[in-house]
């Protein structure tokens, strides 16, 4: 898949599965490291989704050989609300190639593996400490406010919902 002529391409993980150590490598340094949660852990699920046909699967934004950004497809990733399913999880873009369209073009390979998967609805929960520019993020993306909830952590969140069907957004 090919974003907007910025010569980003968006691949599935298992397409290369040796970048799975650097995603691991984000991911962790990103929202695990100050959490009870091991590096080996995190390379571990990440290997997994490298070698997986079905969800969880992982995205990775590549130009010239060189990953830029991830985000994952995931079941059960807000642990108390397992009733909700499936998330876009783990948006992130390296800082030197922010505001270029790239997170959106993630954002939307997930939409569309979702939706191709036969699926109704995705959901994500917002990250501390960013959440208000979060939430303004991806309520312009067409996200719905869907409920206030709990983080893996015990902080407050907020879940918000996208329908894949069209209708409600």
């Amino acid at each position: 898949m090919k974003t907007k002529g910025n010569g980003i391409d968006i691949r599935l993980l298992r397409d290369l599965p040796e970048y799975a150590p650097i995603l691991a490598f984000w991911s962790y340094r990103e929202w695990y490291m100050e959490r009870d949660i091991t590096f080996d852990v995190v390379l571990k699920a990440y290997k997994a989704r490298a070698s997986g046909t079905s969800v969880p699967l992982s995205f990775c934004a590549v130009t010239r050989a060189l990953p830029v950004g991830m985000v994952s497809l995931k079941r059960d990733d807000l642990w108390n609300r397992k009733d909700l399913n499936p998330w876009l999880a783990s948006l992130y873009v390296v800082p030197e190639f922010r505001n270029r369209g790239i997170a959106g073009s993630l954002m939307q390979a997930v939409i569309t593996e979702a939706a191709g998967l036969g699926l109704d609805t995705l959901y994500l929960f917002l990250g501390r400490p960013e959440i208000n520019k979060l939430r303004d993020y991806y309520v312009k993306r067409g996200w719905v406010f869907f409920d206030h909830g709990t983080d893996n952590d015990g902080g407050a969140t907020e879940i918000y919902s996208y329908s894949l069907s069209g209708k409600g957004r």
